[in-house]
This record gives C-alpha cells, structure tokens and sequence, in this order.
C-alpha cells in the first residue's frame, strides 16, 4: 500500500503505528473506549515535541478533528470492515486506501494546532506523554467505562516509547 507523504506528525505516526505491539493497543482503545487513533498518536507525539497539554489543548484538538472524524473516518473504516468480510479484496484495498487519506487529513488538522518543537529529555517527554494521553482518555471519559484501567495508558506509552530507543519514539 502506498503511503501518503506528509509533515512529521504523519510520519512520527507511521513509524510509531508499526512499531510492536502499538497497532494492536490503540485499535483496543478506539474499539473498546472510544479512542480516537489519531488523537491518540497527536498526544503522545506532542510530548516527543516538548508539550504537555493542556485539557484546554485537548479539547480544542478534539473539536477541530471530531465532525470529520465522526463524518467521514469513521464510516470510510465501517465500509472497510464490511467490505473485508464481504466485497471483492479490490475493493477492500481501495476503501484502505481512501481511509488513510482521510486519517492523514485529520493528522492535517492536528499539526496545524501544533506549537513548534521545543527540546525535551527523554523523562520530561515520558511524563509529557503520560499527562497528554490521560487528559485525553478523561476527556472521552474512558476512566468511567467498563474494563477500562490507566494500566492500558502507561502500556500503550511503553510501546510507543521502548527503554532508550528516544529516536524510534519521536526524537527525529
């Protein structure tokens, strides 16, 4: 599948997504609490970047990405799905594609709310990691659901962010 160039946050994000284990925990997330990938990956990478957010931050990243979100990706990845278990494999790839046009679109609008890099030590970007995620995860208010546990959070953090790899985690 081809991948649609872009600024550092599409590419942070790609690396990150295939990095092990990482795929599988933020499509846990979004299946199972509502979490948003993109949002998700925005606020881990916003840490490698030097910023802890503010829930003023998350809120505004949530409104600006939400319509398009809930209005295109989200039904372009529901046809994916279907398509998988019932169109031809032609199609299936085709819809892929169209939904990772529309994921980089909402990564659009996410880097454009993104302050400019700011140098970070690596336990200040763990810390700034920890604090963007759970202030995302409050504000979907994923703590209230069943099954939920911040141990999912600080799980997800250590796969995007492996013991001494800072460069592979965001350090580019």
């Amino acid at each position: 599948m081809s991948k649609p160039k872009g600024h550092r946050f599409w590419q942070w994000s790609l690396d990150a997504y295939e990095m092990p284990g990482v795929k599988n925990r933020l499509i846990y997330l979004q299946d199972s609490f509502g979490f948003d990938v993109n949002l998700s990956l925005w606020c881990c990478w916003r840490a490698t970047e030097g910023e802890a957010l503010s829930e003023d931050a998350v809120r505004a990243a949530e409104r600006a990405t939400k319509e398009w979100s809930e209005g295109v990706v989200d039904p372009l990845r529901e046809a994916r799905h279907n398509a998988h278990e019932l169109g031809p494999a032609e199609f299936y790839t085709q819809l892929k594609e169209i939904e990772l046009s529309a994921e980089h679109h909402e990564q659009d609008i996410l880097f454009n709310l993104s302050r400019p890099a700011a140098p970070i030590a690596r336990d200040g970007m763990l810390s700034a990691a920890r604090n963007n995620i759970a202030l995302y995860a409050s504000l979907i208010d994923a703590p209230r659901r069943d099954g939920f546990s911040t141990a999912l959070l600080r799980d997800l953090i250590d796969h995007i962010f492996p013991g001494g790899d800072t460069h592979a985690a965001g350090g580019q």
